[in-house]
């Protein structure tokens, strides 16, 4: 009884996860690794945490003003599911700011990349197909991006006298506007319990 109770809980959570969690995401399509580091900075304060597997964020810190040691934070949490709880626990819990609105995938960097954690969400989106025609600017914002590298790159190996001409970039190519794209599939949730139960892990 209690085997099977576990595997219907494991079923849940990987459903939950894939329901919830876009973070998730990001790090199944490899745009985040674990282990990579997050921040924000709000009034002088810089708030850093560590991705974890499944996509949740851990070992919190803050630097706060004129202070070059990391403090450790929200020790009460284990992990949160997702950048809108970790950043609002940040400033409720640790500045007691109640009533800012704070948009996180905005304002949150991806340390390693230095790209705001929204870009790496646009990123995802291609990568996995959840791309609806109001979303067409952000594929020419990805082919931007990548010829904006590949440019720098040239950049790098010229200066190093390593560059071919049959490395050039080609011309900027227009996007498929018409294609269509596979629906993703709901889930229904046949066990309501086991769901709630899953919930409660991932918020403990």
């Amino acid at each position: 009884m209690l085997s099977e109770e576990i595997k219907i809980t494991y079923k849940y959570l990987k459903i939950c996860t894939y329901m919830t969690a876009t973070l998730y995401d990001i790090v199944k399509y490899k745009l985040l690794k674990v282990g990579d580091s997050i921040e924000f900075n709000f009034k002088g304060h810089y708030f850093r945490a560590k991705i974890q597997r499944g996509g949740l964020i851990s070992q919190c810190t803050v630097y706060r003003p004129q202070s070059k040691d990391a403090e450790k934070i929200l020790g009460h949490v284990s992990s949160f599911s997702s950048l809108t709880s970790w950043t609002e626990a940040c400033l409720q819990d640790i500045l007691e700011e109640y009533f800012t609105r704070y948009s996180s995938w905005k304002r949150v960097i991806h340390v390693e990349t230095n790209q705001t954690m929204g870009e790496l969400r646009d990123r995802c989106k291609l990568l996995n197909g959840r791309v609806k025609d109001s979303d067409i600017s952000e594929l020419y914002k990805e082919i931007h991006r990548l010829q904006t590298t590949i440019q720098e790159m040239s950049g790098v190996l010229k200066s190093n006298k390593l560059f071919q001409k049959k490395w050039s970039s080609v011309p900027f190519i227009a996007v498929r506007e018409n294609f269509k794209y596979k629906k993703v599939k709901k889930r229904k949730i046949e066990n309501p319990n086991a769901f709630l139960k899953v919930q409660n892990l991932m918020m403990s």
